[in-house]
């Protein structure tokens, strides 16, 4: 019993680390405001557009063979801003081809500034786009991504997937808060959402032995 109470005083202690953080972050989830960390209060619903027949003067049966059919698993008109295109999905990538004759496109600075804008809703200004090719940590994209900055309070930042133009994701610094404190959660400190990584399990484990170990103590206490 002597061991035992040495192992559970020192255990307690590291666990009891971990423990307050869980509690912490638990607090900070509760209290951020969720428009903030989501950003809904700063993004605009985009009504569907219509494409009218006028606009498109090549039809996917003229390039479509420019593919093997192995390989190609969906064709669809998106409208992207100001303009629409051909996006088509294949195996390992996405392509745009312009609906006026069927020639590949690709976003390029000003295209996706556009976008941007029209799916911005805040008070700020636009103030830069960057083209991230690496794996980011705050969009959670693994192909690369536009990030659109803007100038608000929140430090919006919108993310659009590099090869298409849709729509990823909103980060505000609210949101920059709860992902911190979401990674202090899931002790998950590289990708952020892994709720099965090692070091939790075996936290958890240890923290299960700590109350088991807890109440026979206690038990021996009472007697």
């Amino acid at each position: 019993m002597l061991f035992l109470r040495k192992l559970h005083k020192w255990l307690g202690l590291i666990i009891g680390l971990q423990l307050i953080l869980w509690a912490a972050s638990g607090v900070m989830f509760a209290w951020l405001d969720r428009d903030d960390v989501g950003g809904a209060n700063r993004l605009r619903t985009v009504e569907p557009a219509v494409l009218l027949p006028a606009i498109v003067k090549t039809e996917p049966a003229a390039w479509i063979g420019d593919y093997a059919p192995q390989d190609l698993y969906d064709v669809r008109a998106v409208s992207l801003a100001d303009r629409w295109a051909w996006r088509v999905e294949l195996r390992d990538a996405v392509e745009l081809r312009a609906v006026e004759d069927g020639s590949r496109v690709n976003l390029d600075e000003g295209w996706l500034r556009r976008i941007a804008l029209g799916r911005y809703a805040g008070g700020g200004q636009l103030v830069a786009m960057t083209l991230q090719t690496q794996p980011d940590i705050a969009s959670r994209a693994k192909s690369p991504v536009w990030q659109a900055q803007f100038d608000d309070p929140q430090r919006t930042a919108l993310y659009f997937a590099a090869d298409d133009g849709h729509f990823i994701a909103a980060r505000t610094d609210s949101w920059r808060w709860y992902d911190f404190f979401w990674m202090l959660h899931t002790m998950d400190y590289t990708g952020r959402d892994n709720f099965n990584n090692p070091l939790i399990v075996t936290i958890g484990m240890a923290a299960l032995w700590l109350s088991i170990s807890g109440v026979l103590l206690l038990t021996r206490s009472f007697r």
